[in-house]
């Protein structure tokens, strides 16, 4: 019976350490989080980020749910995806991956893009958050919400014409672009609103397009610069006719 009394002494003895030791990480001040330190974070603050995990009043490092808080920070529309660890003995370390808004597309109102051609949020014209941003036209809502892969597949060829045309920084500056299923694809410069039909280029054919646009631009002098109202570039392969229409024609 000794060994067996022992043995049971002994269970008690750990069960009881087991759950003092549970009760003094849990409970303890010690353990209190009162540190936490943000990375990865360009648009938003270290406030900001802090504020979202609402964290309460004496939060403890060992009973706080970081996955909890993790989906907590992936509502936020800037952020795209977040990871937090434990800092012992009384912080968080957060490491958050935030979205970068590459254009803007009018819907029923403007929204930000990111580099996948997908909407993350409804843009805040108040607080700047278009400024410097191309606006995609040409979609609709209801198109939208009844096909959205097809539409972001539309707004990943608006961008791949986006990009290929910025490889030029010598070219004039696109503030809108225009998406037509019969006309195919149009840039409008942001000075003077000169349009510039491409017509339907795949991706391998936006540059040649863009080759043909800068040789017709370049051979234009400052006045023919301002009186230009539109340049509509061939829809075939080679693109190497360039019709171009000035103001009062």
């Amino acid at each position: 019976m000794l060994p067996a009394v022992l043995v049971i002494g002994c269970i008690g003895l750990v069960s009881a350490g087991s759950y003092i030791g549970y009760r003094w990480f849990t409970e303890s001040p010690r353990f209190d989080i009162s540190s936490v330190k943000v990375s990865g974070n360009h648009k938003l603050s270290q406030v900001q980020v802090t504020e979202m995990l609402a964290l309460g009043e004496h939060p403890n490092v060992f009973r706080t749910d970081v996955g909890s808080l993790e989906r907590r920070l992936r509502a936020n529309p800037w952020i795209a995806s977040a990871g937090i660890s434990r800092s012992l003995p009384d912080g968080l370390e957060v490491e958050i991956v935030e979205e970068t808004a590459h254009a803007a597309v009018q819907l029923d109102g403007f929204y930000l893009i990111n580099e996948a051609g997908q909407v993350f949020k409804r843009a805040d014209v108040d607080a700047g958050e278009m400024e410097g941003l191309c606006i995609i036209t040409g979609l609709s809502r209801e198109r939208f919400l009844a096909a959205p892969d097809q539409t972001t597949d539309r707004l990943v060829y608006a961008l791949e014409a986006l990009t290929s045309y910025h490889a030029n920084s010598k070219r004039p500056r696109v503030g809108e672009l225009h998406l037509d299923n019969r006309h195919g694809i149009s840039l409008i410069t942001y000075e003077n609103a000169i349009a510039i039909h491409l017509g339907s280029p795949d991706g391998a054919e936006f540059e040649d397009r863009y080759r043909s646009f800068d040789s017709a631009w370049s051979a234009l002098d400052s006045e023919e610069h301002a009186a230009a109202r539109a340049f509509r570039i061939a829809d075939r392969t080679p693109s190497d006719q360039v019709t171009i229409a000035f103001a009062g024609n």
